[in-house]
């Protein structure tokens, strides 16, 4: 029961992810075209287009919320609750599973590179948990990978992640 457990939410959470960076990436892709063009129109056939877009592009999730968040002082602060739910993946098929603030895959978290973050979460899996942050330039005490960079946050428990994004994408 385990192992299918972890097979759905793997699955959601690549096909997720995959049909997002497709349309973030098309969306780039269209944004520096249209920027070169009206770059090379407004300055002459000799001008170099922008390297970059000026407007980041949100991530698109299908289907998944994104994660609120507020500011305080400087920093993007997000709460997140890992916690079982219930989710319904066919007519006639509900599941158990394991998510945030009740859904699986969790929320959408929009960052930008150069934003501070802080990344609240509390613990409501009846298990120890952690957040690693796959591909992201970040403290190694804010990695999330127990029993090297931190210890578990245990069931009832809250960890506070905290760090700036350096860079675009996650070399994930």
């Amino acid at each position: 029961m385990e192992s299918r457990r972890n097979f759905v939410k793997t699955v959601l959470t690549f096909g997720t992810a995959a049909l997002a960076s497709v349309k973030a990436l098309a969306a780039q892709q269209a944004g520096h075209g249209k920027a070169a063009e009206h770059s090379m129109h407004m300055a002459g056939a000799n001008a170099r287009p922008k390297s970059r877009l000026s407007q980041p592009v949100p991530v698109e999730s299908p289907d998944i919320a994104q994660l609120p968040w507020r500011m305080d002082g400087n920093i993007k602060e997000f709460h997140l609750v890992a916690e079982p739910v219930k989710q319904q993946i066919a007519p006639d098929k509900v599941l158990g599973l394991w998510g945030y603030n009740g859904s699986a895959p969790g929320p959408t978290i929009q960052v930008n590179q150069g934003d501070r973050v802080r990344i609240i979460v509390d613990n409501h899996l009846p298990e120890p948990t952690a957040m690693h942050w796959h591909g992201f330039e970040i403290p190694n005490d804010m990695d999330g990978s127990p029993g090297t960079s931190q210890d578990p946050i245990k069931p009832g428990g809250r960890f506070v992640y905290e760090f700036t994004l350096h860079q675009e994408g996650t070399y994930f």
